[in-house]
Formats: structure tokens, C-alpha cells, sequence
């Protein structure tokens, strides 16, 4: 159950690099901020309350912060590292430096369409996602 006032960053369970960076978040996050959990462990119908999907959850990291705003792909790790200071000054730099965002954001959406092949190059867990990397769901 999502309970009010936590913040959540909900990833793909079935893929085994956003499960690999998980675990990485979990252990930075030391102050506990986040409640890191695979979007597959909440039910559509729960999601369905702030406005995203299974099929949003599958596309991209999918942040919901403690006042129940949802922020999705590289904005949602913008928002992790911004509670993790000294992280969060890294954060800021990339506002005043647009280029920076933006190659964070084609950063982010190369990692997302290639993942199933980036967990097998680098022995993650199989990954449960189809084989084409063109495959709408093969995005996170």
C-alpha cells in the first residue's frame, strides 16, 4: 500500500539493470527517504490513484513523492538525487545547464530501450522483458 507523506521510486522488477541500480539507490539513500520497491508489488488499481499505469511503470522509473506528485524517466531520478545531498548540488547544475538535462534525458532513454541488452552484457539477472529493444515494452 502507498501510504501518504513517503516518498516511492518504483522500477521495473522483471529487468535486471533497474533492479541492479535499486539495490545501488537503496544503499545511497541512507536517510531512508524512499521506499524502493518494483511497481509489479502494487496493484494497477492502486497506481490508477496518481495517475499512472503498469504500462507508465514499464516505460520509465516512475517517482511518486510524499505529496503524491509523480515524476517519470530521468526526472524521476532528478528527484532521488535532489533528497540525497551532496547529490542533489549535481542536480541543480543540471537545471542551469540545459544542455546537461538534456543529455541526461537522451542518457536516460538510450539506457531505457537498450536494458534487456545492457543486463545481459553485464550479467545482471535474465531479464523478463521481450528480446527486440524496438519492443514498446522493453523501456524503463
Amino acid at each position: 500500500m502507498i501510504e501518504a507523506g513517503r516518498d516511492y521510486l518504483l522500477f521495473d522488477g522483471d529487468c535486471g539493470i533497474c533492479s541492479y541500480l535499486a539495490e545501488r539507490g537503496a544503499q545511497l539513500d541512507k536517510r531512508q527517504h524512499f521506499t524502493i520497491r518494483p511497481y509489479q508489488s502494487f496493484s494497477e488499481t492502486e497506481l490508477a490513484q496518481y495517475g499512472i499505469s503498469y504500462a507508465n511503470c514499464n516505460r520509465k522509473l516512475q517517482v511518486i513523492t510524499r505529496h503524491g506528485r509523480v515524476y517519470a524517466g530521468a526526472f524521476a531520478v532528478n528527484y532521488f538525487f535532489w533528497r540525497q545531498f551532496p547529490w542533489s548540488l549535481l542536480v541543480v547544475l543540471f537545471y542551469i545547464l540545459p544542455v546537461l538535462l538534456l543529455a541526461e534525458v537522451i542518457g536516460y532513454a538510450l539506457v531505457a530501450r537498450y536494458r534487456r541488452q545492457l543486463s545481459q552484457w553485464f550479467g545482471l539477472k535474465a531479464c523478463l522483458l521481450p528480446g527486440n529493444a524496438g519492443d514498446s515494452r522493453a523501456k524503463s
